[in-house]
């Protein structure tokens, strides 16, 4: 790649067409630190529940109920992390009319598929404007934005959120010899930093 840093990407082809996978952002200590607190976790959401059954009046349990809510809701997103950073990863499946683009663990996960006659201005491209609250985690763990931009209607979608720049120049220019993209002079759609 020209930057000395490990290659993340790695390209194959099949019935399906040209697959490029990118594995999610690893981070050794969160994984062992979110795994650790997932732990407390459970041991704490047991205590709850098995304190709320052992009560015969429910009323007088009902803030704790909802503290269990809240607390179901916070480690489930933290499991979810936690396994996307164990084991997630990019899938980028560009066919003869499709480019599908999933972010997946152990398979499962959401696909997103356009069609390639939509598809333009297939770029690198940095993100721009500071995105606000969740977004702004969410980007940082790679689960959402990227380097890898194309224009798509009026909206900007972007994959490879854990590639660099040289990587993500390699990925474009391996789409581009697999299908011919088109260019268009003009304004993207919106502002680069609404993205897909």
């Amino acid at each position: 790649m020209g930057t000395g840093s490990r290659q993340r990407a790695s390209f194959s082809g099949g019935p399906e067409g040209l697959e490029i996978t990118i594995p999610a952002p690893r981070n050794v200590f969160a994984l062992v630190f979110l795994g650790v607190w997932l732990v407390g976790w459970v041991l704490g959401e047991l205590s709850a529940i098995a304190r709320i059954a052992s009560r015969q009046d429910f009323a007088s349990e009902m803030s704790l109920l909802v503290w269990v809510v809240f607390w179901t809701i916070g480690g489930a997103f933290v499991a979810c992390l936690w396994l996307w950073m164990l084991a997630g990863k990019e899938r980028i499946i560009l066919g003869s009319s499709t480019l599908c683009i999933k972010r997946e663990v152990f398979g499962f996960g959401v696909t997103r598929t356009y069609e390639l006659s939509r598809v333009r201005n297939l770029r690198v491209s940095a993100e721009r404007g500071a995105p606000q609250g969740l977004e702004a985690g969410l980007r940082s763990w790679g689960l959402t934005g990227g380097l890898v931009a194309f224009d798509y209607g009026q909206k900007v979608v972007r994959f490879g959120a854990s590639v660099d720049d040289a990587e993500a120049w390699a990925i474009v220019e391996r789409m581009k010899q697999r299908y011919g993209f088109r260019q268009v002079a003009g304004p993207p759609g919106p502002p680069e930093g609404m993205s897909g």
